[in-house]
């Protein structure tokens, strides 16, 4: 595709979490009268992408209609305001499509190849951040999950049960696989409090206590792994220890997917801003 005003832009972007808007914290930022601060949010689970739309004004498109939340394709468009992003996914680990210097070390983990189309001058945060985003971290942190209690969203009782035998199922499988990706973890904890709520309203009182007692202890495990990652992440910042940072960093965005906070703003800016140190010292 040719614009009236110059070619398409490339972006290579490292990271299993890609946020675009306007905003300064954005993995790829668009101009401020054409997106939102936080407008579509990219992520990739077991080798798939998927596009979440954070803002609706003006809604985004994907290959043309509107969407909320949709698995991305090979070269999808998404279309935000006047900006064009086609996405295209390159494994860096078999060298697909990237040339890179025999000294730089491939990643194991899969990149997304954004080519933007934009009519508008492009707005991509390429600058390391000022040294005080390492001390910027905001006093309070967002819990893991919200404080209202689950409710079953059926009242008949066969459909209750439905639900509850469902949302017990979809848990168990996500707690299964919460070693290997902490964001299973979280989202089994809501579902296992649901199918509790189901199950009372089935009048099945054993198994909503079971799944209440499931709920209740992965929620436990979960935030005494949520308090230790934030020390070390403290720690590590502090001994300078940049690669332990990094990580911590990441498991951190990954427990919080989705929120809205200032901590998950200073976490996204702090991996940018390893990320920018730790490159520069590899090519140094």
């Amino acid at each position: 595709m040719q614009l009236p005003e110059g070619g398409p832009q490339q972006l290579l972007v490292d990271s299993d979490r890609v946020l675009i808007g306007s905003g300064a914290h954005c993995e790829i930022r668009l101009p401020g009268d054409t997106a939102a601060s936080e407008h579509v949010l990219i992520t990739f689970l077991g080798g798939n992408a998927y596009a979440q739309a954070r803002s609706l004004q003006p809604p985004p498109l994907l290959n043309g209609a509107p969407f909320t939340e949709a698995p991305l394709q090979q070269n999808a468009l998404l279309q935000i305001g006047r900006s064009e992003i086609t996405v295209s996914i390159v494994e860096i680990a078999d060298q697909v499509g990237v040339t890179k210097k025999q000294s730089e070390p491939i990643s194991p983990f899969t990149y997304v190849l954004a080519i933007l189309l934009i009519p508008l001058a492009l707005f991509v945060l390429l600058d390391d951040p000022k040294d005080d985003v390492l001390d910027a971290r905001p006093d309070k942190t967002p819990a893991l999950w919200d404080e209202a209690s689950a409710v079953c969203p059926q009242s008949a009782k066969d459909q209750a049960l439905g639900m509850a035998q469902n949302r017990r199922l979809t848990a168990q499988g996500k707690r299964e696989r919460s070693p290997f990706d902490v964001r299973d973890g979280v989202g089994a904890v809501p579902l296992f409090q649901q199918a509790a709520a189901c199950y009372r309203a089935a009048g099945e009182g054993a198994a909503a206590a079971e799944m209440q007692g499931a709920a209740d202890k992965l929620s436990k495990q979960l935030q005494e792994d949520y308090r230790a990652h934030q020390m070390r992440l403290v720690h590590s910042l502090d001994v300078k220890d940049l690669r332990t940072a990094q990580r911590e960093v990441k498991v951190l965005l990954a427990m919080l997917q989705g929120k809205n906070d200032p901590y998950v703003v200073w976490l996204s800016n702090m991996d940018r801003r390893l990320k920018l140190r730790l490159s520069g010292t590899q090519k140094g």
